[in-house]
């Protein structure tokens, strides 16, 4: 039932990515980043559960998003440059990016890991190609990772929801990705690729568990509490696994591009969703039982245990000259 728009949708992302990057148009721009959205409402709406609500959420956000890049370009032609602020507003709308990140959390808490998947890596890909090619200044750019660490702050104490916590760490991770991919679009896809990974690596073990909070692990067997810890100290950037590596990399990258103070910004908001993620699995590996040795399904959970806790932690960085 979701495979025929899953592909349809996948090869719609791919040709209007390849348009958006061979293209300067602002206006070719806006009809590639409404193709995706057409494409990826189906998706949406093959969900179970509040699909139809987040579907409807999804479309009036990326609409008025969408307008107002439309206004923020015919502006900056007809009266001034510096109006295209406005465009840029529109991009972080459609981003997600704090303070405009109400609709993305509200959508992903109650939506499932396909959905989540989708939303926190490949429908961030156009807006943030337009956002390389515009060419954002650092001093605009700053309020948004602010504002993204008082989010963060205030919003990840007393949460156990799995699908809340990778909302908010997807806030931080794009953090990262506004700042690699205005210095080197290199260094963006090595940071967004790696973050890929392991991200699918969480939605598997989470899928296959039917996991949906942290309190859920505690009945999980020990080989697949250890794959967990393996995969989520790696989404969280706990070095030396390889979620530390893309980060390592743009902060090497951009460092003398972007002000000190604002990438101090982006590694204590990695910190603390580091710090909820060892709290929360401190106390799933320190509960319940659970060695699971002669059940049937136990080579099965260990096997995928073992390849997605080795994706997660496998380090390149002896062979990534830095």
């Amino acid at each position: 039932m979701v495979l025929s728009p899953l592909l349809g949708f996948y090869m719609m992302l791919a040709i209007v990515l390849l348009m958006a990057t061979s293209s300067s148009s602002p206006f070719m721009m806006w009809v590639c980043l409404e193709l995706n959205m057409l494409m990826f409402l189906p998706v949406m709406s093959s969900e179970s559960g509040l699909a139809l609500e987040n579907t409807m959420k999804y479309f009036l956000i990326q609409s008025w998003a969408s307008i107002l890049f439309l206004i923020g370009t015919i502006l900056s032609m007809v009266l001034d440059q510096a109006m295209f602020f406005i465009g840029i507003f529109s991009l972080m709308l459609k981003l997600g990016a704090a303070p405009f990140h109400g609709w993305f959390i509200s959508i992903l808490k109650s939506s499932s890991m396909l959905i989540l998947m989708l939303l926190s890596t490949l429908q961030k890909c156009i807006p943030l190609v337009m956002v390389a090619n515009f060419n954002i200044s650092p001093y605009i750019m700053g309020p948004f990772l602010l504002t993204t660490l008082s989010v963060t702050f205030f919003s990840l104490p007393g949460t156990i929801s799995i699908n809340k916590i990778l909302a908010l760490s997807s806030m931080v991770n794009l953090g990262w990705f506004l700042v690699g991919v205005q210095h080197s679009l290199k260094v963006f896809f090595s940071f967004f690729t790696i973050y890929v990974i392991l991200l699918l690596s969480v939605v598997t073990l989470c899928t296959k568990h039917s996991v949906s909070s942290f309190s859920s692990l505690i009945s999980l067997s020990l080989m697949d509490k250890v794959g967990m810890v393996f995969v989520f100290m790696s989404l969280g950037g706990l070095p030396p696994l390889l979620g530390f590596l893309g980060k390592l990399l743009i902060l090497k990258s951009s460092l003398m591009y972007f002000n000190f103070i604002m990438m101090l910004v982006l590694v204590y908001s990695s910190l603390l969703v580091l710090y909820t993620y060892i709290s929360r699995l401190f106390f799933i590996m320190t509960s319940g039982p659970t060695l699971k040795v002669g059940l049937k399904n136990s080579k099965m959970n260990m096997k995928t245990s073992i390849l997605c806790g080795s994706l997660a932690s496998f380090n390149m960085m002896m062979i990534i000259p830095m």
